[in-house]
C-alpha cells in the first residue's frame, strides 16, 4: 500500500513543480492577464507641448512599432565603475572582476514624435547596494533598484536628440545608423559621418519569451539623478551563446572609449524582440548626483542617416531603403 502511495505520489510532485516553475515565470515576467488590452490607455501623469527647442513634445511619448535586438557584454569592472555618475549606483557584475555593459539597437517605425533610430550604450545597475553577480540581469525590474544608467544614446533625428536632452537628459547626439535585417539576425552600423563607432550583430534565434516588465533608465538632467521607468510589451528571442551576437568598434571617440573598458567581443546574451511597445512618461528625481554627465555632444544635424535593407539580393529587393528621403526633399 505505502509502495502504491509513493508511486502517485512522484507525478503528483512533478506536476505540482512543473505547475509553480510555470507560475514563477509568469510572476518574474510581469504576464498578468488581460494586461496588453489596456496598455496605451495611459492613466498616469501627462504634459503637453514641452517645448524642448525645435519642437513641443507632448508626454508621454508612446512607441508603437520598431526593430529592435540587444546584446549584453562584459567590460572591465572597476573602470565602468568610475562612469556611473552617483555613488548610490552599482554596477551589475558578471564576475568578481567583469561589469556587464548593453549595446541596444532600436529602429523606431512608429512612435508618436516620428520615426528615429537609435543605439543604446548602457551599464546595467543597482540603486543602494553591490548585487550579486548575474541575479539582476535575470530578474531586471523584479530586482529592487534594477535600471540601466545611459552611457551614451545616439539618435537619428533632432527632434529626438532634443527631446531627449531637455526632457531627461540622455545624452544623445544626432548620428547614422545603417540596419540591416535578415532571417539569420539582424544589424546595425553606427557612424557620425565616416568616423565609424560601433557594428552590432544578434542571431534571429533563441528561447522565445514574453515580457511585460518595464525598462528603467538613469541619466543626469540637471545635476539630479532622473530614474523614468518606461512600461513595455515584448516578445523576444533569448540567445545564451557566444555565437548569438557579435560587437565590432570603429574608429570614433566613443570607440576608444569601449576599448579602454575592455569591452568583449562576444556577447553572454542577447535578446532579438520579435514586437515591443513602450511608453516614456517623464522621469522621478532620486537625489543630486556626484559628476556631471553631457556624453558626446553633436553636431548642428537635422536628421542623421538612417537606412535599412532587408536582402542582399541584386535589384529591386536588395535596395537599402533611405528612411529620412522624403523628410529632407
Amino acid at each position: 500500500m505505502k509502495r502504491k502511495q509513493s508511486f502517485l505520489r512522484t507525478p503528483l510532485l512533478i506536476g505540482g513543480a512543473a505547475v509553480l516553475g510555470y507560475a514563477g515565470v509568469r510572476a518574474l515576467l510581469d504576464l498578468q492577464p488581460g494586461a496588453d488590452v489596456d496598455f496605451f490607455r495611459w492613466t498616469g501623469p501627462t504634459a503637453k507641448g514641452i517645448d524642448v527647442g525645435s519642437v513641443k513634445v507632448d508626454l508621454p511619448i508612446l512607441y508603437y512599432r520598431d526593430d529592435s535586438f540587444m546584446g549584453v557584454f562584459t567590460a572591465a569592472r572597476e573602470p565602468v565603475r568610475a562612469l556611473l555618475p552617483s555613488r548610490q549606483l552599482y554596477p551589475v557584475l558578471a564576475s568578481a572582476e567583469r561589469a556587464m555593459l548593453v549595446v541596444i539597437a532600436f529602429n523606431y517605425f512608429e512612435t508618436s514624435v516620428g520615426p528615429y533610430g537609435e543605439i543604446g550604450i548602457v551599464i546595467p545597475c543597482t540603486d543602494g547596494r553591490q548585487a550579486p553577480p548575474w541575479l539582476p540581469l535575470a530578474l531586471e525590474a523584479k530586482y529592487p533598484g534594477w535600471g540601466g544608467f545611459v552611457l551614451h544614446l545616439p539618435v537619428t533625428s533632432r527632434v529626438a536628440h532634443d527631446a531627449g536632452r531637455g526632457i531627461w537628459g540622455y545624452t544623445k547626439f544626432v548620428s547614422d545608423m545603417d540596419f540591416q535585417k535578415r532571417p539569420a539576425y539582424q544589424r546595425v552600423r553606427l557612424a557620425e559621418g565616416d568616423s565609424h563607432i560601433l557594428t552590432l550583430t544578434v542571431q534571429q534565434s533563441g528561447l522565445t519569451l514574453k515580457d511585460n516588465r518595464p525598462l528603467i533608465t538613469y541619466s543626469v538632467l540637471d545635476g539630479q539623478l532622473l530614474k523614468t521607468v518606461v512600461p513595455s510589451r515584448s516578445v523576444y528571442q533569448l540567445g545564451l551563446t557566444p555565437t548569438s551576437g557579435k560587437l565590432e568598434l570603429g574608429d570614433h571617440e566613443i570607440a576608444d572609449e569601449l576599448r579602454s573598458l575592455d569591452v568583449s567581443a562576444t556577447p553572454i546574451a542577447t535578446k532579438n524582440y520579435l514586437t515591443r511597445y513602450g511608453i516614456l512618461p517623464a522621469g522621478q528625481v532620486m537625489g543630486t548626483a556626484d559628476r556631471p554627465h553631457t556624453g558626446h555632444m553633436t553636431q548642428d544635424r537635422q536628421f542623421g542617416r538612417l537606412t535599412v535593407n532587408y536582402d542582399d539580393a541584386v535589384g529591386t529587393a536588395g535596395e537599402t531603403i533611405d528612411l529620412y528621403a522624403r523628410l529632407r526633399s
